[in-house]
């Protein structure tokens, strides 16, 4: 489905049968949609989901305007708005979950779950998001990739079919997309929404997870009220492929426990 909004045209996927319960899934940075291929795959049975594509990302237009956590929230909202959704859960991943925080604050009456994977609660290195910015639009998205890509999965994940997915994701991110997505990472703080988000929430992230480390959730999850942090076993900063069981079962005993 496409939706216009604002100066630029979106994107989602939707998957299952609009009568059941929805369930929103918000990707990571320099991916798509398709990243939640396996998740659809294991819940689309029992639920409605949606999978935007972030602006820039996939096939949801660059916009001409700035790009922020907050302006990011407010194309999901758009995108859920035009599906007349009462009620929903709230998955994101990396800036997902930081875009879910700001999305779940604006709505917290219609949001029945919360669960944030491998994310933050504020900026973790504002100078290195601006200088990643820089160089995707001086040097383009290709000069970063194997960088980018060697901390999403273990090594040993990489040349799998789930690897090779991921980096074919990264190779079709416009620079533009990515480096204005860099440019709000570096101003992400979702502190302000803490107090908004008393819906149930879950927190998780990769064993191996450098991109995101674990004080970097266990902060996140003493902002909202000291929720456990679930580790996900023998994944990196993207579990969604190489630890597909472990985030499906998560995900499912959520949504069958609210």
């Amino acid at each position: 489905m496409f939706v216009e909004f604002e100066d630029h045209v979106l994107h989602a996927e939707t998957h299952g049968n609009p009568a059941k319960p929805a369930l929103i899934l918000i990707h990571s940075l320099g991916t798509c949609a398709s990243v939640w291929e396996k998740q659809v795959q294991a819940l689309s049975a029992d639920n409605f989901i949606v999978c935007p594509d972030l602006r820039g990302h996939g096939l949801s237009e660059v916009s001409r305007s700035a790009v922020s956590i907050q302006s990011l929230a407010d194309d999901v909202h758009a995108i859920v708005a035009s599906l007349n959704l009462d009620s929903y859960h709230v998955c994101g991943i990396s800036i997902g979950g930081l875009v879910a925080q700001a999305f779940a604050a604006g709505r917290p009456d219609r949001v029945k779950t919360l669960t944030l994977l491998d994310s933050n609660l504020v900026s973790l290195n504002p100078p290195m998001w601006r200088e990643r910015a820089k160089k995707c639009r001086e040097d383009g998205l290709p000069s970063i990739a194997e960088a980018v890509l060697s901390r999403w999965t273990t090594p040993g994940f990489q040349q799998s079919v789930g690897g090779r997915a991921l980096a074919t994701m990264l190779s079709r991110t416009p620079d533009e997309g990515y480096a204005a997505s860099c440019e709000a990472l570096a101003d992400a703080d979702c502190r302000a929404h803490a107090s908004a988000l008393r819906m149930p929430v879950t927190i998780a992230l990769g064993e191996f997870d450098e991109a995101t480390p674990r004080a970097a959730s266990e902060a996140l999850a003493a902002a909202l009220g000291g929720v456990a942090v679930t580790t996900i076993p023998g994944a990196a900063h993207i579990p969604l492929f190489e630890a597909a069981p472990h985030v499906n079962s998560l995900l499912a005993a959520v949504l069958a426990d609210n």
